[in-house]
């Protein structure tokens, strides 16, 4: 295995230890040398590429959002509806860990990773944007949250209405008429 591979491998590895002993005690009684023994790295490796729990959850939500966009369209532009379809389908289909997160006041780590994969889009002008609203100051901080939010409500009311429908809530939402 070459140094990058094992680097990604180890970040998973890593990552998926904090989650499974988060799952049973509070992030603060989780001690660095029982992640390792359980992720089945060296402590040298979790002190050269982290500070703290926060860093690992903050890599893997960046691969996660990553892999999110690869899967995304391959069109010259997307819209909102389809953007956040494809952001709640994502969502449904890792609940286990976003509930988590969200159990152990990881919102701050969603809102980053949001805003930055949101923000990357809008730079590289893939989001359908006939208003130019989306270059408004501010829009971004206003949108992350909004659609953060949006999830954390549907999430605890048990994602009961589709990815598809929650897409176009954002859509109308979003949308001047």
């Amino acid at each position: 295995m070459n140094p990058q591979e094992r680097k990604v491998t180890n970040q998973k590895y890593i990552y998926q230890a904090l989650l499974e002993i988060m799952a049973g005690k509070p992030e603060e009684q989780i001690s660095v040398t029982e992640l390792c023994k359980r992720a089945n790295v060296s402590r040298t490796y979790f002190y050269k590429n982290y500070s703290d729990y926060d860093q690992i959850i903050l890599a893997a939500q960046k691969m996660k959002m990553l892999n999110y966009l690869r899967k995304l369209p391959n069109t010259q532009k997307i819209d909102v509806s389809d953007l956040m379809t494809n952001y709640f389908t994502m969502i449904k289909e890792d609940l286990p860990t976003y509930k988590l997160l969200v159990k152990n006041e990881k919102i701050e780590i969603l809102l980053t990773t949001f805003q930055s994969v949101f923000q990357s889009l809008l730079q590289s002008d893939k989001i359908d944007n006939p208003n130019r609203a989306l270059e408004q100051r501010y829009y971004l901080q206003f949108f992350t949250g909004a659609v953060v939010n949006m999830t954390l409500t549907w999430v605890k009311n048990g994602t009961k209405e589709t990815p598809k429908y929650m897409g176009k809530q954002v859509q109308n939402f979003v949308t001047p008429k």
